[in-house]
Parts: structure tokens; sequence; C-alpha cells
């Protein structure tokens, strides 16, 4: 495959290095910071080499802070490089300019590559910035990235016309600026007169670093500063301010359109036609607070410029690339070093594809032969003991159950694959999320501990990319085999959603409904998918489990959890946990979930005898605490098994519709808040700075119940796409109760961050109430006064709403508490009559706090939270009540608190 630019082109082009820059945040008084090394080469060299690997040969530096360092380190590698020095040091656009002066006097009319020298460029970038420049006949070509945090947090957003041409650079902090200058304008609409403390607050909200916030509104700040409250005609008259105006190409923007036009953003690597790169920097100024001249601007004066018939005198395109890592910036240490680590897993990635095939890097406690294993269980070393406390802590009886578990994996294995073979054991522990049910896609926290129940896969690398699965349960579980390329080859590499989305993929699942393998094909195609310059090895495989399937503990989950913990580490793949979990979560869309990766976080970051708060959008490890040792966690199967696939999965994804196309119809219904409203999270009192009133009024703008046309009658052609998404992933179910969807996940995220407080300080009757709560937004029936469950749906109508909103304006506490938004059950529906009775006779037991459903519901367990000394009547009230009379095998497992998913190491 060719993989340089064309020699015509790299002759008649000079590279440009900006390297003048002091980087004062890498914290070095006597190095550059182009000097600085990533993996033993200064990071200028290395640009340099790049460029000549695509067959560039003549380069022009522009140096200033530290420039003998710069010349020697430069000059010592390639003498026949040019140097060209700035001084005063006045920005990168001034900086152009004397290279541009330079250029100029040596009659250069070919091409301009320029760049800045504190990047990590790949060298297929270069190459598809020059075949993009010549694709599209450009004047100047951009190349652009996606959004990345990194890329949020430095680089600028190229803004497109309609016509696909850049004309302008946004900085993160003029669209926020402007975000904060529209949201103040949406108050000053309702109110002459807003408090100063809310100034501040919307400040925060959009910029949080406070440097920079006094750098981008200091007139704002002040005047918080001076007054209690603003009046309408102060801010107006700073409003009236050419900052605080967004003018883009001679037109006024909101931040939320601005940011329809610039999703693309800037690394800075730029490939001009002389013509283009003399007039662009020409006609940069220094009209910012700064003083100094921003290359950038050369985006806003060519793209935007005409000629005498008003026809764009130059063509200013951008070159998309789908892989932000090609091109990479640092201005701090761990920037640098985060570069530092790709860069080393490149090389070992690159390595391997060119070797064909390798041998897992593993410690030496991690990788043995099956027979090996079982010397080492059978004959309980004293490292397998140390294991097995470290893992289950000091349950004797659990620890011999373990031994047995692993034993009969280790020979499922061998009997199949050869006891010869170097494996490595992965466990994933099933789970249980205390708080935090059906919110962790919409930016909710999860409260969750990892079970001794768990799913051990024994596996080995092939040298191909096949995948052959065994499970020790025969009977229920037959072999699997498939390839992954083969798979693989069924779409296009560009997007995984598309490929998940396909008819092949939907005929596929259609015809294996219900099928083990598919869990293991979700892991491996997604690992696949994201290493796509890498052939995935295959593996052998061997699974056992005790996780109670369809019984809401994440069975399913453990199998794609252990699957892709064994590929990484056999596979010799580096992934960070945040990377990880979400990976999982993605995978498993695959056999037609659509939920967030609240269960694989559980299952993979679970600790011994403790409780973990993980929040989502953005994934984070909020909180650790103990697990209360005076009580204990109990889960009861109700044997309805809560399937995810079929009519069950219709019903999974109908209620997450009604999340996603509620919150957009709350947005469009409600533009005063549209702006802070990203997840169902949002709809809350704090973050949008308003009353719990105010929030029960927004839900009265949703209809309560809505049908499919309904829903696309009131929303606009700009959510066709996500309408078209989300009816996609499941069957009509004639009617999508929104509003009582919308007001079960907004109040359940708040149930699920304030619940690891009263979990904290021992005030577990507090907890047991919100458990209860909880599960009512589950309910779906009630006993009748003759104890005969009957369906049961609560209503959220106008009446019920409005008298939320009476309780709060009253002064009764009780009716005050009981109205607030984390009191609410809300309507979700994913309980069954069953599991309603059982929650029901455990909640009637002296010594139980609360239970409700767990997992996804529609079937599977409920949780107790119960005294220990109540342990015992709990499941005699169980026995007496639900299983006797249904003639059901009684199915009560006191819980273990354990370790999360991991390799095996004895």
């Amino acid at each position: 495959m060719k993989t340089k630019v064309s020699k015509s082109i790299a002759e008649q082009t000079i590279v440009v290095i900006l390297a003048a820059g002091k980087g004062t945040r890498m914290g070095s008084e006597d190095k550059a910071k182009v000097c600085f090394e990533i993996n033993g080469t200064p990071a200028i060299n290395r640009i340099i080499e790049v460029f000549k690997k695509n067959r560039f040969e003549k380069f022009l530096i522009v140096v200033g802070s530290m420039v003998e360092q710069v010349l020697k380190t430069v000059g010592q590698a390639y003498p026949q490089v040019m140097f060209v020095y700035q001084s005063p040091q006045l920005g990168t656009g001034h900086a152009a300019r004397i290279a541009a002066d330079a250029i100029k006097k040596i009659e250069h009319t070919g091409y301009v590559l320029l760049t800045l020298g504190d990047k990590y460029i790949q060298p297929a970038a270069v190459k598809m910035l020059v075949e993009g420049y010549v694709r599209n006949q450009a004047d100047l070509a951009l190349l652009t990235t996606p959004r990345t945090k990194m890329a949020e947090a430095s680089s600028g957003r190229v803004f497109l016309d309609e016509t696909g041409q850049a004309v302008d650079i946004i900085e993160h902090l003029d669209l926020a600026r402007q975000a904060i200058v529209d949201e103040l304008q949406t108050r000053l609409a309702k109110s002459e007169k807003i408090a100063a403390s809310l100034i501040t607050r919307v400040a925060k909200k959009h910029i949080s670093i406070t440097k920079k916030m006094a750098v981008a509104v200091p007139e704002l700040l002040e005047l918080a500063a001076k007054f209690d409250s603003i009046k309408k005609s102060q801010l107006e008259q700073i409003f009236h301010l050419d900052k605080y105006n967004l003018c883009i190409a001679g037109k006024h923007y909101t931040a939320r359109q601005a940011e329809k036009f610039c999703r693309q953003f800037n690394p800075s690597l730029y490939l001009f036609n002389a013509e283009a790169f003399y007039q662009g920097v020409s006609m940069i100024e220094k009209d910012n607070a700064q003083g100094e001249y921003y290359f950038t601007d050369v985006v806003k004066h060519l793209g935007t410029m005409t000629d005498e018939s008003g026809e764009r005198r130059f063509r200013v395109k951008t070159v998309p690339v789908r892989n932000a890592d090609l091109i990479q910036g640092f201005n701090s240490p761990d920037e640098l070093l985060a570069i530092q680590d790709y860069e080393r897993r490149r090389k070992t990635r690159t390595a391997q594809r060119d070797i064909g095939s390798s041998k897992p890097n593993l410690r030496n406690n991690q990788y043995h032969s099956v027979k090996e294993w079982i010397h080492r269980i059978e004959s309980e070393s004293a490292r397998f003991k140390t294991w097995l406390r470290r893992i289950y802590s000091a349950h004797e009886e659990l620890h011999s159950e373990k031994r047995r578990e692993l034993l009969k994996v280790l020979i499922c294995y061998g009997k199949r694959f050869g006891f010869e073979q170097k494996v490595v054991i992965v466990r994933a522990p099933g789970r249980i999320n205390l708080m935090g049910r059906h919110v962790d896609h919409c930016g909710g926290f999860n409260n969750f501990l990892a079970l001794h129940r768990e799913t051990i896969a024994v596996a080995a690398l092939r040298s191909d990319n096949s995948v052959v699965a065994v499970n020790t349960d025969t009977r229920r579980f037959k072999s699997q085999k498939f390839n992954i390329g083969e798979l693989i080859g069924q779409f296009a590499w560009s997007d995984w959603l598309n490929f998940i989305n396909s008819n092949w993929v939907r005929n596929m699942l259609r015809s294996t409904t219900g099928q083990w393998g598919n869990y293991i094909k979700a892991a491996m195609l997604r690992l696949q998918h994201k290493y796509n310059d890498l052939k995935i090895h295959g593996m052998n495989i061997a699974l056992s489990g005790n996780v109670p399937i369809a019984a809401g503990l994440s069975s399913s989950s453990t199998i794609v959890v252990a699957t892709l913990e064994a590929a990484i580490a056999l596979n010799n793949l580096e992934l960070t946990s945040r990377q990880f979990i979400d990976l999982c979560g993605e995978g498993e869309w695959f056999v037609g979930s659509r939920g967030g990766p609240g269960d694989h976080a559980a299952i993979y970051l679970g600790q011994r005898g403790k409780i973990a708060q993980v929040g989502y959008l953005p994934f984070v490890v909020e909180r650790i605490i103990d697990a209360q040792k005076d009580w204990q966690v109990i889960i009861a199967d109700s044997h309805i098994k809560a399937a995810k696939s079929g009519s069950s999965k219709d019903v999974f994804n109908a209620r997450i519709a009604s999340y996603n196309l509620g919150l957009a119809l709350l947005r469009l219904r409600c533009p005063e808040v549209a702006e802070m409203i990203e997840y169902v999270r949002d709809i809350n009192p704090d973050k949008l700075a308003c009353s719990t009133s105010d929030i029960y009024r927004m839900l009265l703008k949703v209809p309560q119940f809505m049908t499919r046309k309904a829903i696309e009658r009131s929303l606009t052609r700009e959510h066709q796409e996500m309408i078209d998404f989300n009816f996609s992933s499941h069957s009509n179910p004639g009617l999508y109760n929104v509003r009582g969807a919308l007001l079960f996940g907004a109040a359940e995220c708040m149930r699920s961050k304030i619940c690891i407080d009263y979990l904290a300080d021992g005030e577990i009757e507090r907890f047991g109430q919100l458990m209860k709560i909880s599960h009512d937004g589950d309910r779906v029936s009630r006993a009748d006064s003759n104890g005969r469950y009957q369906p049961a749906h609560r209503d959220y109508g106008k009446a019920v709403i409005n008298k939320l909103i009476d309780d709060l304006g009253s002064e009764d506490p009780n009716r005050v508490l009981n109205a607030q938004l984390y009191m609410q059950p809300g309507s979700y529906g994913c309980s069954t009559e069953q599991i309603d009775r059982m929650v029901d006779i455990a909640c009637s037991v002296p010594g139980v706090a609360g239970a409700q459903i767990a997992g996804a519901g529609l079937g599977g367990c409920i949780m107790i939270m119960a005294k220990k000394q109540s342990a015992a009547a709990v499941r005699q009230a169980l026995l007496k009540h639900y299983y006797k009379p249904s003639g059901l095998k009684p199915a009560i497992i006191n819980c273990i608190t354990v370790e999360g998913a991991a390799l095996a190491e004895f």
C-alpha cells in the first residue's frame, strides 16, 4: 500500500515549524518545550523525521525561547535545516509572518506546510493532509480531528459554512463565553434583574477554571463582585460589547447554533499554496487583549475573502480524520507522558502485527499450563491460599467451593483443548447495584458491590483469529465457534453503531436469539473494532458460572467482561479502566440491548468488603466506602427469567427510548434551560438553578403518554435521525410513558447520588426508604384488600403534578418532604407481579430496612437490606409466602462481597 506523499508535492514544499514558545507549563526553566523527548527523541526532531519519511526535505524553524538549545538539538541531527529568529515573541501569527518574510526572500512559490513544534505527528496524518489538499483542489487545507477531551481543552473548533468552506476557528473560551451570555439572556427574558450569585454560578458551569473565567468574562465577574443583584440594563450594556457577541463571517450565533457548524477540531497541521500563505499571514492583526498575533486567524481571513465578482477567492477546506491520536499536542508533563505511553503501546502493537503471532507477555503467576494450574490448586499451595483470602476474604466454605469450580473449568478446558496448553484464568463476579437502576446511560450513579457468584474463564491464545468456546454445562450451553475476521468483514470500519444496527447483524441475532456465544462475540468484535490497525488473535476458551441466569445479577455481562479481560491479556493490549468498561458496555449493544456500562463497571471495579459509587458521563469512581457489618444484603430469585432478548428486549429498549425522546421534547419545549440539559440527570434543581416546583412545571410540558406518531409530530426534522435510531431498537409498544419515565430517571439519579451518604453514616433505615420508593417506580402490581395482586400503574397526570407543586408551597414539613424530587417513584414499570409480591413479603419482616428489584427488571431477583439477625426470618417469610405456595425451589443468597474481575494470580 502506498504510504508516502507524492514526491512532486514534497519537492515543492517548505515545512515551517513554529518553535519559539516558552512552554511555561512544562515546569522546566532550563529545557525548551520542543526539546522534551518522546521515547528518546526530542519532539521537534521527531517531527522533522516524520516529514522526511514523507519525502519533505526543506525545513524552516522559527526559534525564540532558549534558541541556542533548539539550534543545537536540531542542528546536530539535521544540519541542512534553516532557522529564523522571532523577537519579540508576539504569538504564532507573528512567528508565521517572520517565516513568510524569510521564504519570500528566497522567492518560494510552491507550497507551505505549517505546524507547531510541540506536536506528536504520525506519518499517516501528513499523507492524509496532502491527499485531502489535492482532492479538494484547496488553497489551504487543514487537518481536523473529532471531539476528544484533549481537543476540547486545547484545540479550536473549525467553523464550516453550508458549502463546506472553513470560515473561522472558534476557541473554546469564545464558545463558553457565548454560552454564558445565552443562558443569562434567557434568565433576563423573565426578570428585570438577577442575583449576582447566579452570574458566578452560570460562569463556573461553562468555564470551570478560575483564571480562564477571569480572562473570558472579566466585566461580568467585576459586576457580580460589586452588587448583590444586577439590573437587566447593566448586563445588556456588557452584552453589547463585541466580545460578548459571537460573530462568524458577519453573522451572529448563539453557542448552540455555532456548535452545529463546528464539530471538527483543529490540531494545527496546515498546507497552503504560497500565494494563500502570504496573503493570509499579511492579514493577521493583534486585535485582542493579549496584543498577540494568532495564526488561526488566517482561516477567517482566507475563508471569507471574495473577489471582484463576489466569489470566494480562496478554497479553504478541512481534511477530517477519525483517529485523533494521529496528531497530538502537549502543554504539560502529564500530556507528554500520555503521548509517550501511546507511542510505546503503538510500537508494541505494530511489532505484534509485523510478526504475525506473539506470545502473551504475562507474569509467571498469571500464565501456566492447565496441568500446572490444577497441580497448584490440588496441592493447596501457599500462593493459592493467599489468593483465595485476598479475593474472597476468610470464608473457608466459600474457598472450598471456589476450589471445586476452578478445577471443574480447568478440566473442561483440558479435555477439549489439551492439558499442556498455557492458559490464563479470569474470574468475573456478578454484581448488585444497591441504588441507581436504569440511569447509568443517562448520567446517574451506581452504588454496587461485587458478589461471590461469578463466571470463571480459562483461555489460551490461538494463532488465527477464530474463537472456540465451551462450557462446563454442556447440556444447556453448546460449544460455539466463530471467526472474528469473517464477522468483522461484514461492515465498514467507520462506525460500530452502523454495524450493530445493520440488517446483517439483526438477522444473525434473530437466528441465534438467546445463544450464550453472542456475548463472547460482543466482546471480541468490539475489541477488534477498537484496534482496527491490528489483527486480534482468537482464543480457545472454557467457561463456568454460578451467577443465576436472567435473574438481574448480570450473568451475561460477566461473560462479556471475562472474555474481554482474557483477550486483552493474551493479545498484550493495554486499556485504562474507563476504556475497558466503555468497551464492555458498547460491546454488549451487539446483542441488541442499549443500556450503559454500569453492570460492567460493577463487575470490574468491585472491592472486597466495599461499596463503590460510580458516576457516568463522564465515568468517575466517586466514592468507595466500607459495607455495613451489621447489615446483610440478601438476594432472592423469583425464578422469572429476565431475558435480554425477544419481547423483554423490546420493553427494555422502549423505556430507554422514553428517556431519550422525552428529553428531546423537554428541551424543545423548555428553551430557557435546553442548553443546560444534556442528560436525564440534568433535570435537577441544583443543575438548573431553579426550584423543585419549576422542575415539575417543566415536566407538565411533556405529555404523560405519547404514540410514535405523536412523538414524530412533536419533534422537529433535526430529531429525525434520533427518532429513527430509538424506534429501531424495539417493536412499537403503542404508548410511551414519557413523563413517568423522565420523572423516574430524574428522581433515581438524585437517589443514586445521595444514598451513599446514608450508607456511609449508618443511616440504613433512610437508605431502606429510598429502596422502597425506587421499587415503586418499577412496580406493576399491588395487593388488594383480599391479598390478591392487581395491576397498578402510577398516575402522573396534571392533577398529580400540580398537587406536588402545592405541597412544596405548603408549610407542612411532611408534605414538603414527601414532595421532594428524590421522593418521587416516577413510572418506569419493569417489575413483575411476582417481584412485587416478594418485595412486600420481605418488607413485612421486622429488621428489614427496604427491598427492591435487582437489575434491569422484568423478572430476576430482589435485593433486601436486613439486619444480620433478621436474615433467617427473611428466609422463612419468603419460603412460607412465596416459594412453597408457588411450588418453586428456594433460591436465597446472603451476599459476600469479593474483589472485581481480574486474572487469577497464584
